[in-house]
């Protein structure tokens, strides 16, 4: 019985949006609004922003980030939109918060590394839920537009945190996102259909 209503789960599951526009928003402007309302590239974006200010590297992370992402919301046009890709990029914001966190002198390169990682796995992220091709293009440019201006606001940001009190506050946000990235990947798995029903047959 219980074999039969797992396979039921299975054919009868409809898929679930990860994040549709944001409040209703389609287009230019939903894909432009698309990184601030969906939980982790916000996370991601804010974390790394972070992270630029505190190390104090140079031009070329944020640059790497902007490039990958490009080249992650191309893939998307080309209809590439692999798996898993949303718990990746929540990883990403944990490991951007806890060296936030940990505030540790590290070389430029690892920032590039991170940078492109996390740029690519928003623009991986970020396929549009529209049925228009019209609308969905420019919802990816939207996003290229709005994912980038997130970035750089958020590196401004952190170069004005300069004093002790200020730095600390950022490390607590630091830690904050990277709790909120793990609890929110561990959220995601448990609410997958697949997660739902190993359980019911393990029961």
């Amino acid at each position: 019985m219980r074999l039969l209503l797992a396979m039921a789960l299975v054919l009868l599951a409809s898929p679930a949006y990860a994040h549709p526009p944001p409040i209703g928003i389609g287009g230019f402007w939903g894909g432009l609004l698309h990184p601030y309302f969906v939980t982790a590239h916000g996370a991601a974006i804010v974390a790394l922003g972070l992270l630029i200010g505190q190390q104090g590297w140079g031009r070329g992370t944020p640059i790497a980030f902007i490039l990958a992402l490009m080249a992650g919301l191309g893939l998307i046009w080309l209809a590439v939109v692999p798996r898993y890709v949303n718990e990746a990029l929540l990883v990403l914001a944990a490991v951007s918060g806890l060296l936030l966190v940990l505030a540790r002198p590290l070389p430029e390169p690892a920032g590039i590394a991170l940078g492109a990682l996390s740029g690519i796995a928003v623009g991986l992220d970020s396929p549009p839920e529209v049925l228009s091709v019209r609308e969905a293009n420019l919802m990816l440019i939207g996003t290229g537009l709005g994912a980038s201006l997130f970035v750089v606001l958020a590196i401004e940001g952190a170069s004005k945190l300069t004093r002790p009190w200020q730095r600390i506050g950022a490390r607590v946000v630091g830690s904050w996102i990277a709790a909120a990235a793990r609890s929110e990947e561990h959220t995601s798995e448990v609410q997958s259909p697949m997660y739902l029903v190993c359980r019911l047959l393990l029961e």
